[in-house]
């Protein structure tokens, strides 16, 4: 059965951008090859058409667009907090879950109400759902009322697969960015996991955000 999102979706291929895709990404989903600003635009096309375009995600790009379809949905975050868990298990790379989960504004909004989903798929033996879980908190909870949480969570998380682990070092290099001295004392008291520890110092390492003092500390602790 063929979607009839493929004719909207083929004319928008871009052979060059498909071969670049297909060394970064690794997917069980054909790639068409869309760049993201015109898998956006469409999304939003999407949305104000008054009929339910029908997903069967058979590609990677619709299944990127069914993503970018649920975040901008305009509908109560209950019912919202219902599209997300129905997506979840279609994601399985890193790519469709961080622009999926970049995509949800409404999360920040929602937070507190969200916070126990969060915590329930951090918990999930799903690669790609830990990491969904893990880049939320990433990108919608770094902010002071969560800070003891993401300190806990990165220190006693089960990662399931290199993933998971990667967006764990991935939240542990934020928190060096934005505080430094309170996770550089972290990672001296804590038993972390390894590749989470070693990855994380590297990204933080990677950033602007840190001075040649500061990095030079960080490379004391590697």
């Amino acid at each position: 059965m063929i979607s009839k999102l493929h004719s909207d979706l083929k004319p928008l291929k871009d052979e060059k951008y498909r071969e670049f895709q297909l060394g970064i990404v690794s997917s069980k989903y054909p790639l068409i090859g869309i760049r993201l600003p015109d898998l956006r635009n469409l999304a939003r096309d999407l949305l104000k058409k008054k009929e339910e375009p029908e997903f069967l995600d058979q590609y990677y790009e619709e299944v990127l667009l069914h993503g970018f379809y649920i975040a901008g949905k305009k509908c109560p975050f209950k019912e919202k907090i219902g599209l997300i868990e129905d997506f979840l298990p279609l994601i399985d790379n890193w790519a469709i879950c961080d622009s999926f989960v970049s995509s949800l504004k409404d999360i920040k909004k929602n937070r507190e109400t969200y916070y126990p989903y969060v915590k329930k798929y951090l918990k999930s033996d799903e690669e790609f759902i830990q990491r969904y879980a893990l880049v939320v908190l990433l990108n919608h909870y770094l902010c002071d009322e969560y800070l003891d949480d993401l300190y806990t969570i990165i220190k006693k998380q089960k990662y399931k697969g290199y993933y998971s682990e990667m967006a764990g070092a991935w939240l542990l290099s934020f928190l060096f960015m934005n505080h430094f001295e309170r996770t550089v004392d972290f990672i001296r008291n804590e038993k972390l996991n390894e590749t989470v520890r070693k990855k994380g110092i590297r990204k933080a390492l990677d950033s602007y955000r840190l001075s040649s003092d500061q990095k030079d500390l960080l490379r004391s602790l590697g």
